[in-house]
């Protein structure tokens, strides 16, 4: 089954870490213990906004928090990146370091007065096929025998690299371990295992800030897998929690029926575009030749209506091919 649902990977991500209650379990379970304990993540807050361009919606996402650092009360920006693509890429940490710079920029104009930049603490969080082989400092992209020069700016991100991670060691809150094992059975061989292990979480899920968790992974499952393992999942949630089990083949089904609607919604509204497009060009021929039989030169039909010889029996030629297709349609239909 694959619904035609947009940017699935960006969704459920965005969805499940915007709660800062699931991001601060997940972050403090992979970031190392010394820095976890310096964060003070009851000040966790999310920014709404992103930093990732357009055209990369598809393998990256990106969510913003601001936290407190203990004893020092500074206020330090928590850039988490998510990596959904089949392989690490190198240049990651160049485009890193641009959202980075957006981030500031962003700081400049919410507060023009500041004296210093805040610091930014960047995580990426790879969900991938391949391991991450590449190096977390920035400066390591500069050739090797000119790295040390203290004119290059240097820093480095921590990787959460999940590639080779056992369904079964994932941390984090329950939706948080949902999610990734609902992605990990999206991009790794172990989807049999993946889900066996989420049923009896997915079970235990509740709506929470008037958000519908259930919805949404039904929604990322129905965007990412076939129909039966859709199904099969479901099944398995309900030897759990047979309540939330059927609510997901009813959430499963409407999304199949809002799919057969879009499917037809789409077909209808193409087959008017065809069909203004033939009429239009119908009567521009049905023009022309009535001009012809009543002796027109074409001197005078150019002028009346802009069109040459060579272009009328161009409009003739694509209203017999527009007029053959309507034809051969009509006749699969049947």
């Amino acid at each position: 089954m694959s619904a035609g649902v947009q940017h699935p990977h960006d969704k459920l991500f965005r969805t499940v870490f915007a709660d800062t209650e699931e991001a601060a379990l997940f972050l403090r379970a992979h970031l190392p213990a010394a820095l976890s304990e310096r964060i003070d993540w009851s000040t966790l807050t999310l920014q709404e906004t992103s930093f990732v361009d357009e055209a990369l919606r598809e393998s990256e996402s990106d969510l913003l928090y601001t936290v407190q650092m203990k004893g020092s009360g500074v206020k330090v920006f928590l850039y988490l990146l998510f990596e959904h693509q089949s392989q690490p890429d190198p240049w990651m940490r160049f485009r890193l370091l641009k959202y980075m710079c957006r981030i500031w920029d962003e700081s400049f104009k919410q507060n023009p007065e500041q004296t210093e930049l805040p610091p930014i603490l960047p995580v990426v969080f790879y969900q991938g096929e391949r391991a991450w082989r590449y190096a977390t400092e920035f400066a390591d992209l500069f050739p090797e025998g000119e790295r040390e020069h203290s004119f290059l700016p240097r820093f480095a991100h921590y990787l959460i690299d999940q590639s080779g991670l056992a369904p079964e060691a994932v941390k984090g809150g329950l939706k948080a371990k949902v999610a990734q094992l609902l992605m990990m059975a999206a991009y790794r061989a172990q989807m049999q295992e993946a889900l066996r292990l989420a049923a009896p979480l997915m079970a235990q899920v509740t709506r929470t800030g008037g958000v519908n968790y259930v919805a949404v992974f039904v929604l990322y499952l129905a965007a990412t897998q076939e129909r039966r393992v859709v199904n099969e999942f479901a099944a398995q949630v309900r030897q759990y929690a047979p309540e939330t089990g059927g609510d997901m083949l009813t959430y499963a089904e409407e999304l199949r029926q809002e799919g057969r609607q879009e499917g037809r919604q789409e077909g209808l509204q193409k087959g008017l575009q065809e069909g203004l497009q033939k009429g239009e060009i119908k009567g521009k021929v049905e023009t022309i030749e009535s001009l012809l039989s009543v002796g027109a030169d074409w001197s005078l039909i150019t002028r009346a209506t802009g069109i040459t010889p060579e272009e009328f029996q161009r409009l003739k030629e694509e209203l017999s091919q527009l007029v053959d297709l309507s034809d051969l349609e009509d006749a699969q239909s049947e």
